[in-house]
């Protein structure tokens, strides 16, 4: 029985290892569409969203399963909860990177707006932060998990220049408000992802 119990268990931690490779795929897709306005890499973000999905619920499914049938022991059950609440986090990850590429495709029908917004910074902010928290959980590397928390004060302060400069933008030109709110979005989603990361 435990032999069982810990061969699910290590099931579950390459299928969530799965799902996080899935997801910073997903995420990097995002990203591509919005910086180099490609409106193909915004398709494949949404056809990512339902195998992402997928596998939230069948992880979700499995490890509470393990919870009721298994009964396990405290450091097992640490880890099962782990698991559990960074599949979730996971799969909100994947919802923001939709999200981006959405807002994405529809800025491509719009003329760019000149400027220094630093998204490129914080988006490879963000991108580290998420690749380090997912090598922190399935390395035990608490060290590296510190490393990710450390960087979260960069990505609000990224944000926070992101809306000062479109603030400021909007208020003058009335005509890139649709424009200036979806890029204010897509800096909502990045900091939600960090947010995520540093849950994970």
């Amino acid at each position: 029985m435990e032999r069982h119990f810990h061969e699910v268990l290590k099931e579950l931690r390459q299928r969530l290892l799965k799902m996080g490779f899935l997801v910073e795929t997903s995420f990097e897709k995002a990203a591509g569409a919005l910086l180099s306005r490609r409106r193909d890499l915004a398709d494949e973000v949404l056809k990512d969203e339902t195998e992402i999905n997928r596998l939230e619920i069948e992880i979700d499914n499995e490890g509470h399963n393990l919870i009721a049938l298994s009964q396990p022991m405290a450091a097992d059950l640490r880890l099962l909860m782990a698991i559990l609440k960074i599949n979730t986090d996971l799969e909100r990850i994947g919802d923001h990177a939709v999200n981006i590429a959405e807002r994405a495709a529809f800025m491509l029908n719009k003329i760019p707006l000149k400027g220094d917004f630093y998204l490129a910074e914080m988006i490879n902010t963000v991108q580290q932060m998420l690749g380090d928290a997912l090598n922190a959980f399935m390395n035990g590397d608490a060290d590296l998990a510190r490393i990710v928390l450390n960087r979260d004060d960069e990505v609000d302060e990224y944000n926070d220049q992101l809306y000062l400069r479109l603030e400021e933008l909007m208020q003058n030109d009335r005509s890139i408000v649709k424009t200036g709110m979806n890029l204010i979005m897509i800096g909502h989603n990045l900091e939600r992802i960090a947010d995520l990361a540093n849950n994970i």
